[in-house]
């Protein structure tokens, strides 16, 4: 046979006997999942095919991949776009890489927002508050009582406003004079009120608000103390391998956590308005860090995106408020106004009123300008007995930590009017104001402005100032300021001051002022505050004018009220007065003095007199002959920790909890219960035949429930829940004790004395 063809023979033999193999086998393997660097403590059944590897693309979906390209139900690995894997025998784990892309967006918090542990809530029961003036100037004495009357309920609250006075002129008005009486109802789950009586309408800021007798319904965010209604920036990021993440506002850092593989987007409260710099550094499992850097702008003025700010008011105008009791208008008014937070950086605004021959309609919006300031715009119409008129307003406003600045422009024309001014003339004017500020630790604080208003009737007023201060490390603060009038006879006021702590709670401070007649005026002054805890506080001062005015005043908080004495001289008069203020609550069918009540207060029961009672960290007072203590500056629809101090109940007394988390509605009072059990305790004093202590640490066993109770220094036993005759033995004495239930009930712990340890033979079976 020739040899090429022996060698093509031997070539065919090899290849049928290398065909005859059977294909190499598919594996299964069971193996823990880690994705980029991050175990994900999940096992999945894995089929190895020669160099790839298959999976289950719904349990790698499950895992948090996002797999946005096409696909079958089983995905080989080497088809996912940028995806690496690498098998870890010895582990039995599958490393698996993918794109930051392919992995869930992160979004991580940093408000901690929690629902509070119970819904807000008031108990019945009413409140006064009360400050009583009396003033004596040499010539007449002059008396008079303000009075805030509140009665609660749980869903409402109604409140009476006024001042009664003595030694006043007629012409100066009533002796009892009403400010204002109101219905209060309000919806925490829905953030809004319902006011009927004296109210006052809510409008944009280029709008005017008026006093009412009417009915308002109102959006009412402060319902909600922890909701946030302005938009706050968010940070991205991406990290490839589990780390932490540090954000940075303004160089300081202001939190710090863990993340995991992929994107994420930090939303925070920077703590500040206006424009600001965030820097996110993420570090990576391996030491390395990336930076980025992030402008942003937090501005007040923009509703978040979905929010809704509405007032709707009707009613009849209420006239010389503060001077009449029941002065109103015959014919009707209503106001409404709606703010709508379109998107994060777009607010449109709107306002109706009519009324009185009177209708207005107006428009504008708030709009974010990226991270350079708030622009603001507005255009109002209005028809009043048929003639017509226009205001517009244009402004704009920048902050940032160390340069701010604001300019607003408004002008009316026409017959321009709205409710808060029917009763004036034609409103024809135009008003410019600028401000800049200007902040740097070394220099201080630089503060300019200009104020320009062109009326008709009144002709032009114009004024600017520019004001200076500086405060030291040591407390010491420095003031300078100049206003220069550039109307009329123009001229400079020039003021300068210097201010000095007086220990933690006062200072002092001595200025001067040049008039625009160029004459100077010198005043020192000097104040201490009175501690909260309760004591005296004290201001006086002086100044050289040709006056020669002189004042002193004393303050004294005490635990129920604060009473305060002043003196005011000069060459024309001299004036003595002296005041008391404070509440009165009323609840539990008890009358409970304290302090000037502002917000909500609560009622600790602790069922024993003289406990400490804590609000926060701080020592609010202790219980009266009752057990019961009012604390006042409770903050309403906020969790406030309230807690009782243990220490001073009887030893046989249990409590459940010394602390309790209370979240008060507002303008009302809650009851707080600490209930105190008193065991049925007593000490004994346990003696054997002899008339010996029993040792220290023998074992007494009780005969019937086989509780065991230990002998004390000088034979002491403490006997918990004694309600019944007990035997206790002794077995090491061979001995018992009978114990018996004192006669007499007492809150506090019998000691029953001493007991001698019968021998067992001796006792009566």
């Amino acid at each position: 046979m020739p040899r090429n063809d022996w060698r093509y023979l031997r070539q065919v033999c090899f290849l049928s006997i290398l065909l005859s193999f059977p294909a190499a086998a598919e594996k299964v393997l069971y193996l823990e999942i880690v994705i980029n660097g991050k175990n994900t403590t999940q096992v999945l059944a894995v089929t190895q095919k020669e160099n790839d590897w298959e999976v289950s693309a719904a349990e790698l979906a499950a895992l948090g991949i996002q797999l946005d390209f096409p696909h079958a139900e089983r995905l080989l690995l080497s088809q996912f776009p940028g995806a690496s894997v690498i098998y870890d025998e010895t582990m039995q784990r599958l490393l698996l890489t993918v794109p930051g892309s392919a992995l869930p967006m992160q979004n991580i918090s940093t408000l901690a927002r929690s629902a509070p542990v119970e819904p807000a809530h008031r108990d019945s029961g009413a409140f006064l508050n009360y400050d009583i003036l009396v003033l004596d100037d040499t010539v007449t004495t002059q008396s008079s009582l303000w009075h805030e009357l509140y009665w609660f309920e749980n869903n409402f609250y109604m409140v009476n406003r006024a001042i009664a006075r003595d030694g006043i002129e007629e012409a100066a008005g009533d002796k009892y004079l009403r400010f204002e009486s109101y219905y209060q109802y309000d919806s925490q789950s829905g953030l809004w009120g319902l006011t009927l009586g004296d109210v006052i309408n809510a409008t944009p800021n280029w709008g005017s608000s008026i006093r009412m007798g009417g009915i308002r319904i109102a959006r009412d965010y402060e319902l909600d103390p922890n909701l946030i209604t302005y938009p706050l920036p968010e940070f991205f990021g991406e990290s490839a391998l589990p780390g932490s993440i540090d954000l940075l506002i303004n160089d300081q850092l202001r939190w710090r956590d863990q993340v995991n593989p992929g994107p994420f987007t930090i939303n925070t409260m920077p703590y500040l308005s206006g424009a600001g710099i965030a820097e996110v550094v993420t570090t990576n499992v391996q030491g390395q860090q990336s930076r980025q850097k992030i402008n942003f702008y937090i501005a007040s003025e923009i509703l978040s995106p979905g929010l809704l700010d509405y007032d709707m008011t009707l009613g009849v105008r209420r006239n010389e408020f503060g001077l009449a009791s029941d002065n109103y208008a015959d014919r009707p008014v209503f106001s409404s106004s709606l703010r709508y937070g379109l998107n994060s950086f777009f607010t449109p605004q709107l306002l109706l009123q009519g009324g009185e021959d009177l209708r207005l309609g107006g428009a504008g919006f708030s709009a974010l300008a990226g991270n350079y300031g708030v622009f603001e715009f507005s255009h109002t119409e209005s028809r009043y007995l048929e003639e017509k008129g226009r205001q517009q307003s244009i402004a704009y406003s920048y902050s940032q930590q160390r340069v701010g600045m604001s300019a607003r422009y408004l002008t009316r024309a026409g017959m321009y009017r709205d409710l808060g001014n029917l009763d004036r003339g034609v409103l024809r004017d135009t008003q410019w104001q600028v401000a800049a500020t200007y902040y740097q630790k070394t220099l201080g604080s630089f503060n300019l402005g200009y104020f320009r208003v062109h009326d008709e009737d009144l002709g032009r007023r114009e004024f600017a100032t520019l004001s200076w201060n500086r405060y030291f490390n040591s407390g010491i603060t420095l003031f300078a300021n100049i206003n220069r009038q550039l109307y009329g006879d123009k001229g400079n006021v020039v003021s300068l001051a210097v201010s000095i702590p007086l220990g933690t709670r006062g200072q002092a401070s001595v200025g001067g002022q040049r008039d625009i007649d160029d004459t100077w005026r010198t005043q020192l002054q000097a104040m201490s505050n009175a501690p909260y805890e309760g004591g005296l506080g004290w201001s006086l001062g002086a100044d050289d004018a040709p006056e020669r005015n002189l004042y002193a005043n004393l303050d004294w908080r005490a635990k129920y009220y604060e009473a305060s004495a002043s003196l005011v001289r000069n060459n024309e008069l001299k004036q003595v007065s002296g005041g008391l203020t404070g509440a009165l609550a009323m609840m539990d069918k008890s009358i409970y003095p304290s302090r000037y009540l502002v917000d909500a207060f609560a009622v600790v029961d602790a069922g024993q007199p003289d406990i400490p009672v804590l609000i926060g960290n701080q020592l609010a007072g202790t219980t009266n002959a009752k057990g019961k203590l009012l604390v006042p500056d409770v903050y309403s629809h906020l969790e406030n920790r309230i807690a009782i101090d243990p220490a001073g109940l009887p030893a046989n007394a249990a409590i459940g909890s010394i602390e309790q988390m209370v979240v008060p509605k507002r303008k009302g009072g809650v009851h707080v219960s600490f209930p105190v059990r008193f065991l049925p305790s007593v000490l004994i004093d346990a003696f054997d035949i002899q008339q010996q202590p029993l040792p220290v640490g023998a074992v007494l066993t009780a005969d019937v429930s086989e509780q065991e109770f230990i002998v004390g220094w000088g034979g002491e036993v403490y006997i918990e829940q004694l309600t019944e005759p007990m035997r206790l033995y002794w077995e090491e004495g061979d001995c018992v004790l009978n114990v018996n239930p004192p006669l007499e009930k007492t809150e506090s712990l019998p000691r029953l004395g001493k007991i001698i340890c019968q021998p067992v033979t001796g006792v009566d079976e």
